[in-house]
């Protein structure tokens, strides 16, 4: 039967008119599948497969994919497609591409075509007076930031404003956000400061806005590759002429110039007329990476990522599609790029778990990239210091043992923080960080938890500031002073006395980067600080801006949360310290001493890249750690090696294969039984898995939530399993508020 929206009240178009069958781009789960509509006359030779269409849905217009073209599959009347839209047709690849995603990561197709549909499609659409319609793709640029300047004859300013108008440089502009931080002022006080006319706040219209980081500074060309370099580029060279070429994972020690063995690759590629994506896991490490590929390889390299505008990725998606540029550099969703002819898709820093999505569509683009190669016949480079257990056991290993310019990896002193007196910084640190002061060096520290205090609790009847709508604690942050949940953004005033007893003993407990960044103000004044977390680069630019600024000649300290360990290659940094090492073996997550591995090598990593005298410190509550120790000594084979024989005892991946079905709901009690029935069915249904829990999980957003883990021999069977299992779940709960929401090949369990 045809879908009762799709009927109309008109007589039916005669028997044999050619059909679209069109993938609606909405969220309607009903309507997650091909539906019948006629092609018009007049846009039969329009019309064909990967075209965007516009579509009747009851009162509505909505855009569609066509994703077939022939007889109807239903009967009864059906009606016509309202036009089609001015857009490019989306290739046959990456229609393929988006119908695997769906069935392997049990997502709605239309949620995965969008990840390949031309930048605007889902907004709003424009007809113009002959019937067409076209995208309307905004035309605006990017928000330039605001700078001030002194007014030469206004009003009389206050003792205060005056402070403020000294510290604007006369006969110059600053930028507002510089002055706020100069003059310890904020951006209400300077447009009020406007308003009076003391002041002009206005877009920067002077300074050229890089908001991708292509001022970073560029390390040279070598003047010759070592013997490592030189054997994994023949390697490469030779497995892009095999068929299907493989996998391959280049494990290069920190520093061993594995950027430069994929720049020879790309050249490689281009020189056959073919195209690359180069994916980097946050939109932070592209600043840097696409300063060094443009200036190696002209203007025919892209960005792509979120963050940037739908006029930005549209204006890319029309150069790639006219063959201006052949080599993308983006985030995740760079893997679904309209590049034409691939060739090469670079994967640096493989390890990282930034690479999976956490809403839907939650595909791993590690995992598209390698099919997305496959149906290309292109060659996929995982490249990393640190290989994640699955990639290590699965692809041939291309090594690259020393640092490229020959300088020996800075030796990791671990520090026992049971042996240190209170703060964020123990006493070996605060030496070696003065000591890079007086030398006018550089600094990178990484505190895995942002904020001032991480809770506020009362002294006297032990009352802990905690989240309205989430089972977790309130974090302090300053400027200004607030308490703030990381997981909703409710916010609320600091107490001044306790709310529940009315004692004034409140104290502050745990330290964030923002905590941290005040101990360092006392201990290393003379140092400049940059910090690199979630509250510091939440606007556009910023990290390309902060990481420009540490560069900056002179004594700084880079601190922040793990943003500051991810592929930054910065000279003159001679400190590289991991605060709190050991505070991520205390999840309960079988890669919990992965990640804490693989983090302090980065961090250490960062240190001594041109050969300086430099001093990598771990500070950690369980120093004698199994990661710990293996981290200090940068033992990666010895770490990995032992991973795998772990996982193979317990049969985890790459040994077997998860699915996480995540259960919440507005009533804990029916969440807690849908739950409990979710797991009987899945354990008591015909496919063979194992099933782990319901565990609980903490409150969120005012929505109680357990997940069940599903194991299996292959994906197929763990995902047949948890699917079957919701779909009959979902039919008996209907009407509940309640959510299940499946995650293949989770990355947190």
């Amino acid at each position: 039967m045809t879908h009762p929206s799709l009927l109309a009240d008109v007589p039916g178009d005669p028997p044999g008119q050619v059909c679209a069958h069109v993938h609606l781009l909405v969220d309607t789960r009903a309507l997650d599948r091909p539906l019948d509509y006629v092609i018009p006359d007049g846009l039969i030779a329009a019309v064909d497969v990967g075209s965007l269409v516009v579509c009747p849905l009851g009162p509505r217009r909505v855009v569609g994919v066509v994703v077939g073209i022939g007889a109807p599959t239903h009967t009864g009347r059906l009606v016509a497609i309202v036009g089609r839209v001015e857009a490019p047709s989306i290739p046959d690849d990456l229609r393929a591409l988006a119908d695997w995603v769906a069935r392997y990561y049990a997502a709605p197709v239309a949620s995965c075509l969008r990840l390949v549909v031309p930048p605007g499609a889902e907004g709003a659409l424009r007809r113009r007076a002959d019937g067409t319609w076209r995208i309307a793709v905004p035309a605006s640029a990017p928000k330039r930031p605001l700078v001030v300047r002194r007014v030469v004859e206004g009003p009389e300013p206050s003792r205060r404003q005056r402070e403020i108008i000294t510290a604007i440089p006369e006969g110059t502009q600053i930028a507002a956000a510089e002055l706020c931080r100069a003059a310890g002022t904020t951006m209400d006080t300077l447009r009020r400061m406007a308003d009076r006319g003391l002041i002009t706040l206005d877009a920067d219209t002077e300074t050229p806005r890089d908001v991708h980081g292509l001022g970073m500074p560029v390390p040279p060309a070598p003047q010759a590759l070592n013997s490592d370099q030189q054997a994994a580029i023949t390697r490469i060279l030779s497995a892009l002429t095999e068929h299907p070429p493989p996998g391959l994972l280049l494990h290069g020690v920190t520093g061993s110039g594995k950027t430069e063995v994929y720049l020879h690759a790309l050249n490689a590629v281009r020189r056959e007329g073919k195209g690359a994506i180069v994916l980097v896991p946050e939109i932070s490490l592209t600043p840097q990476l696409l300063s060094r590929l443009r200036a190696r390889l002209g203007d025919g390299v892209e960005v792509w990522h979120s963050n940037m505008s739908v006029a930005e990725r549209a204006q890319v998606d029309a150069r790639l599609r006219a063959g201006d540029a052949d080599v993308v550099v983006g985030a995740r969703s760079a893997v679904f790029a309209p590049v034409a002819n691939l060739g090469l898709i670079v994967i640096d820093e493989e390890h990282d778990a930034s690479y999976k999505q956490d809403s839907t569509p939650r595909y791993d683009a590690r995992q598209v990239a390698f099919r997305r190669a496959r149906g290309a016949g292109a060659l996929v480079i995982y490249g990393t210091a640190t290989p994640r257990p699955e990639t290590w056991h699965a692809l041939e290993h291309v090594r690259l043992r020393t640092r490229a310019d020959g300088s020996q990896p800075p030796g990791v002193r671990v520090v026992d923080m049971r042996t240190q007196g209170p703060g964020p910084v123990s006493t070996p640190l605060g030496r070696a960080l003065r000591d890079a002061s007086d030398r006018g060096n550089k600094a990178v520290l990484l505190l895995n938890r942002r904020g001032f205090a991480l809770m506020s609790l009362c002294r006297a009847c032990g009352w802990l500031a905690k989240c309205p709508s989430c089972d977790v604690s309130l974090v302090q942050h300053q400027d200004p002073i607030r308490l703030g949940c990381h997981h909703c953004g409710f916010e609320t005033s600091v107490p001044a006395v306790c709310p529940a007893c009315g004692s004034s003993e409140l104290q502050r407990g745990g330290v964030g980067t923002q905590g941290l960044e005040h101990a360092l103000h006392k201990l290393v004044p003379d140092m400049r600080l940059v910090r690199l977390d979630a509250s510091s680069t939440a606007t556009r630019g910023s990290v390309a801006e902060l990481l420009q600024e540490f560069a900056r000649p002179g004594p700084a300290i880079l601190l922040g949360t793990q943003m500051v360990a991810k592929g930054h290659d910065l000279p003159e940094v001679t400190v590289a310290a991991v605060l709190d090492a050991d505070a991520g073996l205390r999840y309960p997550d079988f890669r919990a001493e992965e990640r804490v591995f693989d983090l302090i090598v980065q961090t250490a990593g960062r240190a001594g890249r041109r050969g300086e005298d430099s001093v990598v410190i771990v500070q950690a509550w369980e120093p004698a750690a199994r990661a710990i120790q293996l981290a200090s000594r940068l033992a990666v084979d010895e770490f990995l090696n032992g991973e795998i024989a772990r996982r193979s005892e317990y049969l985890m991946p790459p040994f077997g294969h998860l699915v996480r079905v995540l259960i919440d709901g507005g009533d804990g009690t029916q969440v807690v039984q849908i739950a409990r029935d979710l797991a009987d069915l899945i354990a008591n249904g015909t496919t063979p898995v194992t099933v782990l829990g319901p565990a609980p999980l903490h409150r969120l957003r005012g929505r109680s939530r357990r997940a069940i883990l599903v194991r299996g021999d292959g994906v197929a069977d763990a995902r047949m399993a948890a699917v079957a299992a919701v779909a009959q779940i979902s039919a008996a709960a209907r009407g509940q508020d309640i959510r299940m929401v499946i995650d293949v090949d989770p990355q947190t369990t």
